[in-house]
């Protein structure tokens, strides 16, 4: 009892602590948005008045840049300031990931996450940490799996060829078109208003708010349009099936790009709103003053820049090159052009709650003015990890990488410790990455590539050491297991199976994953 009391009394001093220095750090992140269609960042269309104003008043760094190129790879560096690749896996997050709000829950701080992506749900371990973690995939998957039940007895008894029909991409299409298919996502303004109800609820504690945005990920159709369309106007409901048929194919027409940038415009736009409202609440409850808020990107979005759409395992700036931005009281307005990387984040969030940083995070806080002379990015060959050939799915080897310093990029791929497929660009003479220069720069070339190699070697020595560690977290618990089992007197067991189902993302769209768990009774 007395122990209990003096652990209480130790975070008590700890929240009194935090209050003194009134510490609260809200993490904005938004998906798929890229660096050059901010306003505040050279695009020529009015996208972000509000984002704007922010970063005229804090601090805006021109030069920052993802770690990964897509959700699943650059969240290990938001979150745990790790490299998506020293992990043995990026799905599940892996143990060895200390989380921010970990650090922080530790600390007496609250903690909250809002947000809607199934990639960093609960189910794949991003819960860790949180006093309220709200991911919408639970409601999400019942009201699918009501729609599925009505569906199937509505169908039951109909042709074959029929219900083939009815789970086909035409009716799929057809759905869209006439504005009944659901959003995969949840939007920025239901995001808001769930961030504004936890903030009203605990805005006398020191806390950590990290909400993250989806509406700029594909599919881009419109199915309740709660934006205004400003860009987007011409956008029919046909063009809205042709997007779509065009995301499924893989198939562009520069009509259909210019249709997709408007509708992304706009939606920023409608993010832009959101954040101003949140801006709002916290101004008129008096927290602004105490209050840091950080604003940035997972990765941004390829509109055929270099051939592609959307975002995979590649590394040119539109995907790399993402905002941010660091507002408060206390933080002084400029823009800096140092070198900086997601890693870096949680890192300066500690230092806001005057907390030492984990031995395990690979950034630095932004704050101390730290100098980075290079950016490593990597990731597997797709965000799930495998690569794909026809209908066969096998593990991926096959690693990217790319090292960005001020003016040079190197981009190569590594299979069993072999380099390949290198490109290197001149960003001071070629910014749009353009003209591979290996060739003519083999000086250049052997210098970058001798600091990826010796961080390839140093993420394998990594993801063995963490291997290891999960054997002997699996003898330990195989070991409890067999003890426990052992005492306990004989008994038939009957395994009884339960159906589960989790909502996952593909190509854009809403994917219900069953599977069934088996148990013994107690």
């Amino acid at each position: 009892m007395k122990r209990l009391d003096i652990g209480a009394l130790l975070m008590a001093m700890e929240r009194a602590k935090l209050w003194r220095m009134k510490s609260n750090v809200i993490l904005v992140t938004i998906d798929c948005l890229r660096a050059d269609h901010l306003s505040c960042y050279g695009y020529e269309r009015k996208t972000t008045p509000f984002i704007d104003f922010f970063a005229s008043k804090g601090m805006m760094f021109e030069n920052a840049f993802a770690n990964g190129p897509f959700t699943v790879a650059s969240f290990p560096s938001i979150l745990a300031s790790a490299y998506p690749l020293e992990f043995h896996n990026l799905l599940p997050l892996s143990q060895d990931a200390t989380l921010i709000s970990e650090v922080l829950q530790k600390k007496g701080i609250r903690t909250a996450a809002i947000h809607s992506n199934p990639y960093l749900s609960a189910f794949y371990g991003y819960n860790r940490g949180w006093n309220y973690f709200q991911d919408f995939l639970y409601s999400t998957s019942n009201r699918i799996l009501k729609r599925d039940y009505i569906k199937q007895s509505i169908v039951r008894h109909l042709p074959q060829r029929i219900l083939k029909l009815c789970e086909s991409k035409v009716l799929h299409k057809l759905k869209v078109f006439l504005g009944l298919e659901y959003s995969p996502y949840v939007d920025a303004e239901t995001i808001t208003r769930y961030a504004i109800a936890w903030l009203n609820r605990n805005k006398k504690h020191p806390f950590f708010l990290w909400i993250h945005y989806m509406d700029l990920h594909e599919p881009y159709w419109i199915p309740d349009i709660k934006f205004e369309q400003r860009y987007s106007r011409e956008v029919s409901r046909l063009s809205r099936v042709k997007i779509l048929n065009n995301v499924l194919n893989r198939k562009w027409s520069s009509k259909s790009i210019r249709d997709v940038i408007d509708v992304y415009d706009d939606k920023l736009y409608y993010i832009d709103k959101c954040i101003k409202r949140l801006f709002h609440f916290l101004d008129s409850e008096g927290l602004i003053e105490n209050t840091i808020i950080i604003l940035t990107a997972d990765h941004g979005q390829e509109f055929l820049d270099h051939g592609h759409f959307g975002h995979i395992a590649r590394f040119y700036d539109e995907l790399l090159h993402i905002p941010l931005i660091i507002f408060g009281s206390s933080i002084e307005r400029q823009a800096d052009r140092r070198l900086v990387s997601l890693l870096d984040i949680a890192p300066t969030i500690l230092s806001f709650y005057d907390i030492t940083m984990p031995d395990d995070y690979r950034g630095h806080n932004l704050i101390s003015n730290p100098t980075n002379t290079f950016v490593i990015s990597e990731a597997p060959h797709n965000e799930k990890g495998v690569y794909i050939s026809g209908h066969r799915i096998f593990p991926s080897t096959i690693r990217t990488y790319a090292i960005r310093t001020e003016n040079w990029k190197l981009i190569c791929q590594e299979k069993h410790g072999k380099l390949y497929n290198l490109e290197l660009y001149n960003l001071e003479k070629d910014p749009k990455e353009t003209k591979n220069v290996l060739e003519k720069e083999k000086e250049k070339t052997e210098e970058l590539r001798s600091i990826i190699e010796q961080h390839i070697l140093w993420e394998k020595k990594m993801r063995s050491a963490s291997k290891e560690k999960l054997q002997r977290r699996i003898r330990k618990l195989r070991t409890q297991f067999i003890s426990t089992r052992s005492n306990r007197p004989s008994r038939t067991h009957k395994c009884s199976s339960k159906n589960h189902s989790v909502i996952l993302l593909h190509r854009g769209l809403i994917i219900k994953v069953g599977f069934r768990s088996l148990r013994s009774p107690a």
